[in-house]
């Protein structure tokens, strides 16, 4: 067992050295705060989960206890209006937030705080997944998809991919970096929506270029299990477990099917009593090739079957993978595929209906729904990184979540001064057992 034991200071170097290459579009003799303080302003919208804008700046602006509180971290004179802190966002590029992001996990990486939670020491788990977040049938911008329903009315809306960062249990999901799911706003006869596949591939590159040490391994849905997706994962020398389909990957499994006799099989019962099998076979083609293509892919197929006492299956899927599969690392490999659930069940679940309110329309114009959802993944970050931390986590199931907790700190925050050590927001402070 080791316990890792660390205080990052967030503010305000943190965020300096980003904004300070941010373009701002005010006269600067006209400015009443600065691009850190914006961005400052907005995370803690989030942190706190203020359900807007306005509300947030009408709870803390002329309060002399938030603005000491607040002040304790980054020099801050006012809250910026709602209106304010739109205008002054609108030119913040998707780069600048995956920066900050990046520089989080750069620091994790330093410290070693996550070694131990890799897939066989080695790899670390990065789960892909998309999402909508705002919608609407009247307000549009350039960048909106668009889509028709059957009733022949037109919705307009944005969609993201996130790519998260978890370990083999499934026990935390960091925000690792995103990419807009939109259209270029370029309006012609041949502009045609943006879709997850698209995104995938550009975040695909973008991961190289911002993570070219990191030793990664894919989790995703059954939608990037296609060729183009898998050829950049292994051009990276990276690893991936994508979930497989018989009626999607049709000459996969027909050809599983057809070599059934050298499918090996394995099968244990955990102390609950629960039974898992696990049937496999290694150096299967991902689809059928013809001799003109210059590099066909092999994968490796996984089908796992968990059942009850009472012998009823509780949960079946299948998967592929580059990992050649054994009797020792298939339990492992299973497990690891599962965890591709905490991008859905603790990203985007807190984010929709616990408090961050991301498919709230915070802004629709320049890049503000990209900011927005930057921000919010950057503010779900700070809470989660939060609780391994031993004391906040203790204060957290006292309260019985981090949502209630940090609404709670919120009235606090507006109620009194509190001590720099009894202020969470200023330092992010790691108690981490590792075993």
């Amino acid at each position: 067992m080791q316990i890792i034991k660390f205080t990052y200071r967030l503010w305000p170097g943190w965020i300096r050295s980003i904004t300070a290459r941010v373009f701002d579009p005010r006269i600067e003799a006209k400015r009443s705060y600065t691009m850190e303080q914006a961005i400052f302003s907005g995370l803690m919208m989030f942190i706190l989960r203020y359900r807007s804008l306005r509300s947030f700046y009408l709870e803390n602006k002329n309060n002399p206890f938030a603005m000491k509180n607040f002040g304790k971290g980054i020099t801050i004179k006012d809250i910026p209006s709602d209106d304010g802190l739109r205008y002054c966002l609108q030119t913040v590029s998707t780069k600048s937030l995956n920066d900050l992001l990046k520089d989080f996990h750069q620091t994790l990486e330093r410290k070693k705080i996550l070694n131990d939670q890799k897939l066989f020491d080695r790899h670390e788990l990065i789960c892909l997944d998309g999402t909508g977040q705002i919608s609407s049938q009247k307000i549009q911008c350039d960048q909106c998809l668009v889509k028709t329903l059957h009733n022949g009315d037109t919705v307009y809306y944005h969609g993201q991919l996130l790519a998260s960062l978890t370990n083999i249990k499934g026990s935390y999901a960091l925000p690792f970096q995103f990419e807009p799911i939109e259209k270029d706003g370029v309006d012609t006869q041949y502009s045609k929506n943006d879709c997850e596949l698209n995104a995938g591939k550009r975040l695909l590159q973008k991961l190289r270029i911002q993570f070219p040490k990191r030793n990664l391994c894919i989790l995703a849905d059954n939608l990037f299990g296609v060729d183009p997706i898998i050829s950049l994962i292994l051009e990276r020398q990276w690893h991936f477990l994508i979930t497989a389909k018989p009626d999607r990957n049709k000459e996969l499994f027909l050809m599983y099917e057809y070599m059934k006799e050298r499918k090996q099989y394995h099968e244990f019962t955990d102390s609950k009593g629960f039974t898992h099998q696990y049937r496999w076979l290694n150096k299967l083609p991902l689809k059928q090739y013809t001799k003109n293509d210059p590099c066909p892919i092999n994968v490796n197929l996984l089908e796992y079957v968990e059942i009850n006492r009472e012998g009823q299956i509780v949960y079946e899927s299948s998967w592929m993978t580059d990992f050649e599969i054994s009797k020792e690392n298939v339990k492992k490999l299973a497990l690891a595929a599962r965890a591709r659930f905490v991008v859905e069940n603790r990203n985007f679940n807190e984010q929709k209906n616990l408090g961050f309110h991301t498919e709230h329309n915070f802004g629709h114009f320049g890049n503000l729904p990209n900011v927005f959802f930057g921000l919010a993944q950057i503010a779900q970050l700070i809470t989660e990184l939060f609780r391994f931390w031993c004391p906040a986590k203790t204060e957290i199931d006292k309260v019985g979540s981090k949502r209630r907790y940090f609404e709670k700190l919120a009235v606090i925050i507006a109620a009194m001064v509190i001590e720099d050590s009894g202020l969470p927001i200023l330092y992010l402070k790691f108690d981490f057992n590792t075993s």
